[in-house]
């Protein structure tokens, strides 16, 4: 939705006449006032044009050969009732204005003979009755499209996916094509979800911005000094600390606040934008900057600040959560638990600085190697879980090797803490039988998934018992669990 003139100027009209020397008169005039003007002699050339293009005002002769006035203004309405319509005739005293206008729904009826004066008078009148209609028109649907996508803002998702929605929708809105969403430190997945491409940005008044996800030239990792300019620069301070939108020669800012508190920026390359345009913005942003604080505390409440993975509370509700989807779509489940080889020792002899840096790496490990539909979480102090929705046997061993090959590939280096070995894990792993469409789907209780759940947990930890007597650094597959009767 691009911005409009408020003034008269520079708009479309149609002029539609059979007599090509007043035709002629009137699209010099009107050309003349600023104004793009295609001129047509016939009604057929009229409705082609309007068919195919955006018009926004209509001068058309109320008699003419083979289709009147009359009759084009009724085909134009059959399929367009919003673009602004004159009638013209040289006989005016046929016809009561005021009837005439209230019958073809026209906007004014311009008699010839009043001269060049009165005619730009009806067209300015026309031109203002046509911008008020389409502003009407581009918040009404600017509003439906931030209806249409503030749900989706405000479902349980990635923070990195939140941010790209936010600034894929605002690019729909507005038509931008470079642009960027900054954020303070911490609003971000800085701790638990995976690393996004970006860059730090240090506004004015020394307020750091993360740039998290950009479009077009911003698309690339780079500094803010070498992006924007000083004007660009300041234009985002000033947004962050009045909290309002603001507009800049060639550039448009737009701040994520709710409450008092500003999280971040929406940097749009696109300026300047009408009032309307970017009082729509402004909606939709606080809109997203809700849906940021509440992902925000989702993190909080869902993440292991440490390592970035699931706590474990997280972890046994989403383990009932599939079960159930198991048992309607009678698809296999697996689950893996994980345990830490060593930590003690290395608590012991580095320090717990060490124990939490080899924590935090395996952490970063499990998620890497996930899949998206995979749930990663801390089960205990040195034991991690990991949720396999679809995976039978042979998945369950396939993500195992995953984990072991990421971990052998570590290299310690010399910001490790002090540790000088890789860290290693045992790996114990279970799958849930598929169930047979025989058994049923009647409803049971929810202590029975729970049940389910424990001798799937159980199982993996049969398996991981054996990785660890049989060595430790491996992984063993423990003994299969199926349905029990209900």
């Amino acid at each position: 939705m691009g911005s409009e003139n408020a003034g008269t100027g520079g708009r479309v009209v149609l002029v539609v006449d059979d007599d090509p020397s007043y035709l002629d008169v009137v699209c010099r005039l009107l050309v003349r006032e600023g104004h793009d003007v295609p001129g047509v002699s016939s009604g057929a050339e009229a409705l082609e044009i309007l068919g195919s293009r955006s018009v926004d005002l209509v001068l058309v002769d109320s008699r003419m050969p083979g289709m009147s006035g009359e009759e084009l203004v009724g085909r134009l309405r059959s399929f367009n009732t919003v673009v602004q319509v004159i009638m013209q005739t040289g006989h005016a005293s046929e016809y009561p204005p005021r009837e005439m206008m209230r019958r073809l729904d026209i906007q004014g009826y311009h008699d010839k003979n009043d001269g060049p004066d009165r005619l730009l008078l009806w067209v300015d009148v026309g031109l203002k009755a046509a911008y008020s209609l389409q502003l009407l028109s581009k918040s009404r649907q600017g509003l439906r499209y931030i209806l249409e996508a503030t749900p989706r803002l405000h479902a349980i998702q990635p923070m990195s996916d939140l941010l790209q929605g936010i600034l894929l929708q605002v690019s729909g809105l507005v038509g931008a094509v470079n642009s960027f969403v900054a954020v303070t430190p911490g609003t971000a997945a800085s701790s638990g979800l995976p690393e996004v491409d970006g860059f730090l940005a240090t506004s004015d008044d020394g307020t750091e911005l993360v740039i998290q996800v950009g479009t077009g030239r911003y698309s690339d990792r780079g500094s803010l000094k070498s992006a924007l300019d000083s004007p660009r620069t300041r234009l985002i301070s000033e947004a962050m600390n009045s909290g309002r939108s603001l507009v800049g020669d060639s550039a448009t800012v737009v701040p994520l606040r709710v409450r008092e508190q500003t999280s971040g920026v929406v940097f749009l390359d696109k300026a300047p934008l009408s009032e309307e345009d970017t009082g729509l913005l402004q909606v939709f942003a606080n809109q997203a900057a809700v849906a940021i604080e509440n992902a925000q505390l989702h993190e909080m409440a869902t993440l292991d600040p440490l390592t970035g993975v699931y706590v474990r509370r997280f972890f046994e509700q989403w383990l009932q959560r599939e079960l159930r989807a198991s048992f309607r779509s009678g698809l296999p489940l697996s689950v893996l638990m994980l345990d830490v080889d060593g930590l003690k020792k290395i608590n012991d002899g580095l320090g717990h600085l060490a124990g939490d840096r080899l924590l935090a790496e395996i952490g970063r490990v499990l998620r890497r190697s996930a899949r998206n539909s995979d749930v990663v979480a801390r089960y205990g102090g040195d034991e991690f879980a990991v949720i396999l929705p679809g995976a039978a046997a042979e998945g369950a061993a396939a993500a195992a090797r995953r984990i072991l090959e990421a971990l052998a590939e570590w290299d310690p280096g010399s910001g490790s803490a002090g540790l000088s070995e890789r860290p290693r894990v045992s790996i114990g792993s279970a799958t849930l039988a598929v169930r047979s469409a025989e058994e049923g789907s009647a409803a049971v209780s929810a202590s029975f998934f729970q049940d389910v759940g424990l001798a799937l947990i159980h199982a993996a930890d049969s398996g991981l018992y054996r990785a660890k007597d049989e060595g430790k650094g491996g992984a063993c597959h423990g003994p299969d669990v199926e349905w029990p009767s209900h």
